[in-house]
């Protein structure tokens, strides 16, 4: 009796990740340093998603989702990797990233290198860290997650005035000479309250909502902020003259607080920001439109990410 034939079906098959990239800011050959590295780790062929101005949705969740890839890997700049980080957030599946942007936000906090080949190892290294997100609803609008920081004042005004063009030539510094232009709006009517507490009201310059602290030139906004503690911080100036400026560029300069320095950092699981006017905010650096609400709160352990060993 001859034996039967058995189908012999491969139960490990090579892995397989998706590449979400933004096409203005990853060139033809960081594409194939990227595929290259894949095949030689024992991947198969990246599935290459581009990020489009025409639609800023895509890839949706669901594209991510149903291509039942192995990880994702975000390439470009703050905007592509927050868009990524968003569309993962709670799905289990791990995100990479090749920081290709100006400020780098997420990888400078995570410690993950800017030099695009020694963030490629990372990315397909197997060494990975659960990091909380933040979720974000304004004006009662569709929630999403952002990673680094959102804010309100001045920080978006400043993200707002900034040159695209400037920031591409002398990279972070564009940021200062945006502040010259910023400094001289008026203070905004702010009621912030934390969890269940009694709202605080300031006319505050800035107010920064963090899941991690560093800003581009290793400045610290928030010292106590950690990515995975479950928590997210608030940061709020509110000086009002040149004295108290001085007294918050000190505060952020030497990571001390001072009793006048006009300044409340507070930590919290959510918090509410009321205007009593629309102003424009920010998410992990990119102004996002304008709101008179802004509520967040922190998912603990959204997302999984690849970092150093």
């Amino acid at each position: 009796m001859e034996p039967s034939q058995v189908e012999i079906v491969n139960l490990n098959p090579k892995p397989r990740c998706a590449v979400v990239y933004n096409p203005i800011k990853v060139s033809e050959d960081l594409r194939n340093v990227i595929g290259r590295k894949a095949a030689e780790t024992g991947w198969t062929e990246p599935l290459w998603l581009e990020t489009t101005t025409d639609e800023p949705a895509r890839p949706s969740r669901e594209d991510l989702v149903s291509a039942q890839v192995n990880r994702v890997v975000a390439a470009g700049g703050d905007g592509t990797i927050r868009m990524v980080a968003d569309r993962l957030a709670g799905s289990g599946i791990p995100m990479a990233i090749v920081p290709v942007g100006t400020g780098n936000l997420l990888a400078r906090n995570l410690e993950i290198p800017l030099s695009e080949d020694e963030a490629i190892k990372v990315a397909f290294s197997d060494h990975t860290r659960d990091i909380d997100l933040i979720k974000v609803t304004v004006d009662g609008e569709p929630s999403e997650h952002f990673a680094v920081i959102g804010g309100l004042g001045v920080d978006a005004m400043i993200m707002e005035e900034t040159n695209p063009q400037l920031k591409d030539v002398i990279g972070a510094g564009a940021y200062f000479i945006a502040a010259g232009k910023a400094l001289g709006r008026t203070p905004i009517e702010m009621r912030i309250a934390l969890d269940d507490h009694r709202a605080h009201r300031r006319n505050a310059m800035i107010c920064a909502i963090g899941n991690v602290g560093t800003l581009a030139g290793n400045l610290t906004l928030m010292p106590e902020a950690q990515p995975d503690d479950g928590r997210l911080d608030v940061y709020v100036a509110s000086p009002h003259r040149l004295t108290h400026w001085v007294r918050v560029f000190i505060r952020l300069i030497t990571r001390r607080p001072r009793r006048d320095d006009h300044v409340d950092v507070w930590q919290a699981s959510r918090v509410e920001v009321r205007l009593k006017h629309r102003d424009p905010y920010q998410l992990d650096g990119d102004v996002v439109g304008e709101c008179l609400s802004l509520r967040a709160e922190v998912a603990p352990a959204a997302l999984r990410i690849h970092v150093p060993g």
